[in-house]
């Protein structure tokens, strides 16, 4: 895994003979991207964790990648400011002063897999993003994991399932950052949050603050492929629906709610979350089935409403992970919503069998019976 590259050299444009100056950026990507296949193209999720260690402030005025010579993406302006969050301050993300961090969230597609993706960044003066670029960085290159992404069956079965807080660059998911053991990390950089639709395309019947109106409360959650179980949770009570306080106080511990997690092997392990207490059927060493059931969806923990929380990690804990993806082995793409609580899902056209691909943000599918 690489993890960065503390300084590289610039050429300053604008004069006759270009100078050689030094950028006192100290760049870092958490988790080196997989070519991910979601809705038909390869998708490379990372980010840029860029610190400038000098004493003078610098703007990110445009950042452009390339693979083997060839452009794939340009970001400046608002698409790029809105990829761009500045760590532990509020304001603008381009802005990096003396000694500051911003991270860049980073999604671009490409047709082929390349081996790695290269980076230039152009440069203003601290306070000047309107204006022309000053100083450029090039030469940053991420390397793309050619580790073998896995391929699960659905956590769940039937639906319409909402992907809620996919995969995505804006995705809540993905801009939460948790410092445990000394190290940000980012668990759930691939988590979906599954919501259930009914057929009258609503979340729920009747009382909405009763879990069991809910469609998809109680529903099965089945092992997405062979392995042990290494940890779980249980004994938090569900906590009441759309209500503005949790059952009991969140946590570390409690976060997840109820929770299980399997060593699928080869250093990633599936969380589920947020289930049902008492109703988990596994314990910790036992070897599981792809299909088995490990418990029911609930409520617990830090949620809102019935859902299961689902993502794949490079360590056995909760958030204590970098987030990894995982590819479904075959469901149907129905349409896409607007997002939770933003009313009935949308078709695009007719129901699209998909294999061997991941599921995006508020992408409404659904699964094997």
């Amino acid at each position: 895994m690489r993890f960065g590259l503390v300084a590289a050299f610039l050429l300053v444009p604008g004069t006759l003979t270009a100078q050689l100056r030094l950028v006192p950026f100290d760049i870092r990507v958490p988790k080196n991207p997989y070519a991910v296949m979601a809705d038909g193209q390869n998708r490379f999720v990372y980010e840029l964790r860029i610190t400038n260690t000098g004493r003078k402030g610098f703007g990110l005025k445009r950042l452009e990648i390339s693979a083997a010579g060839q452009p794939l993406a340009a970001f400046e302006g608002d698409s790029l400011r809105g990829m761009s969050l500045r760590m532990g301050e509020t304001g603008d993300g381009r802005q990096l002063g003396a000694g500051k961090q911003t991270l860049v969230y980073v999604l671009v597609s490409t047709p082929t897999v390349p081996k790695s993706l290269e980076h230039r960044l152009l440069l203003t003066p601290l306070d000047s993003l309107g204006g022309p670029p000053t100083d450029t960085l090039s030469g940053f290159v991420v390397a793309v994991d050619p580790t073998p992404i896995p391929v699960l069956r659905a956590p769940l079965a039937g639906g319409p399932w909402l992907a809620g807080s996919g995969p995505g660059n804006a995705s809540g998911h993905r801009r939460t950052v948790i410092p445990l053991e000394g190290q940000g990390r980012i668990a759930q950089r691939f988590a979906t949050d599954w919501v259930k639709y009914g057929p009258d395309g609503q979340f729920w019947q009747g009382d909405s603050t009763k879990n069991e109106n809910w469609y998809g409360y109680r529903a099965p959650l089945r092992a997405v492929a062979p392995g042990r179980v290494v940890a779980i949770k249980d004994g938090i009570p569900d906590n009441v629906p759309l209500a503005p306080n949790r059952a009991v106080p969140i946590t570390l511990e409690t976060v997840g709610g109820n929770y299980v997690i399997i060593d699928l092997g080869g250093g990633f392990y599936a969380f589920y979350a947020h289930m049902v207490a008492g109703t988990i059927t596994v314990k910790v060493g036992d070897q599981v089935k792809a299909g088995q059931v490990v418990g029911l969806l609930g409520n617990s923990g830090n949620s809102d409403a019935p859902h299961l929380h689902f993502h794949l990690g490079d360590r056995p804990s909760p958030l204590g992970t970098e987030g990894v993806p995982f590819l479904i082995d075959a469901f149907e793409k129905l349409g896409v919503s607007k997002g939770f609580g933003m009313g009935a899902w949308v078709a695009e056209g007719p129901a699209v069998v998909k294999r061997r691909e991941l599921p995006l943000e508020d992408h409404v599918v659904r699964f094997k019976p």
